[in-house]
This record gives structure tokens, sequence and C-alpha cells, in this order.
């Protein structure tokens, strides 16, 4: 990849990569400083990328910023709007149906706060953006049966306390 190819990367996975960290981060700002450390070790690293799919590399790039920075705070996930919308698809709720809805979402969201680190990064990287067990094996750095075993067990977690809510 060259420079002048990672400016189009930017502009293409910009938004993407900064909800990613501000999921995990919890801060704007932080959120922010994270992705511009991610487009920075990434130019950096030009010369180690393989050629292999830009979104994965780039996501464990994130990551990798993402961790230096959780070593020295811990953060959860924040709900944010843009996830909100993209979890509630079904636009055409009544008002009570729609509070209803809100609340297994802010729910979910409060359940998946509560996983370990691990657990909570492997079903945003799954479930939100849809990435392939490949994919989050190479942005975490763990093998495939283990991103199976964690995501299965995340979802079960999940679905254990939702059930109890419901």
């Amino acid at each position: 990849m060259k420079a002048g190819s990672l400016e189009d990367v930017y502009r293409h996975h910009m938004n993407e990569i900064y909800r990613y960290l501000l999921q995990l981060s919890s801060h704007p700002q932080i959120a922010e400083d994270l992705v511009q450390d991610t487009f920075i070790k990434a130019y950096e690293f030009l010369e180690s990328y393989q050629g292999e799919k830009v979104r994965p590399w780039l996501f464990r790039v994130a990551h990798n910023a993402y961790i230096d920075w959780y070593r020295k705070e811990k953060r959860q996930v924040q709900t944010d709007p843009q996830v909100l919308a993209k979890l509630n698809k079904d636009f055409d709720l009544g008002p009570e149906e729609h509070y209803l809805k809100q609340e297994q979402i802010n729910k979910w969201f409060e359940v998946i706060n509560s996983l370990p680190e691990k657990s909570r990064q492997v079903i945003l990287l799954r479930d939100y953006y849809d990435f392939t067990y490949e994919d989050i094996s190479k942005i975490l750095n763990i093998n495939i049966s283990n991103v199976k075993t964690t995501l299965f067990r995340a979802r079960q977690k999940v679905r254990e306390v939702m059930k109890d809510e419901l």
C-alpha cells in the first residue's frame, strides 16, 4: 500500500474505526485520539503491510491502539446514537413499542458492558461489525476456536440476562 492510497483508506474507514473505538473507550475525545494514533501507526507500518484485507488489518491496528490506552485506564462501551439507530431498525413502532424497544437496546448495552473485555470485543466485532471469525482472530490475535468459544459464551450470557429481564 502506498501513502497516497492510505488517504483513501482513511476517508473510507475513518468513521467506522471511530465508532469501534468510541464503543470501546466510551469517550469521544479518546476515540478521536485513538483514531489518529491508528492511522499514524498504519502509516508507520505501511512497509509491514503484506497485502491482506485492509479493513481487518486496520481494525487490528486500532485494536492495538486501544489496548495501549486500555492498559492505562479501563472504560466501558458507550451507548451512542449511531449504534442505537443500527440496532433499532424497526421505525414503524408506536410510541409504547418504541419505548420498550429502546429499553431493550439499553439493556443489551448494559449486558455488553458487564462482559469481560475479550468477550465484549468479540461480540461487537462479530454481531455489530459483521467481521468473520478469521478476521476477528487476526484483529484480536487469538485463534479461531477461541473466537467461536468466546462468542458462544458471550451470546449465551447476553441471552440469559436478557431473558431474565423480559
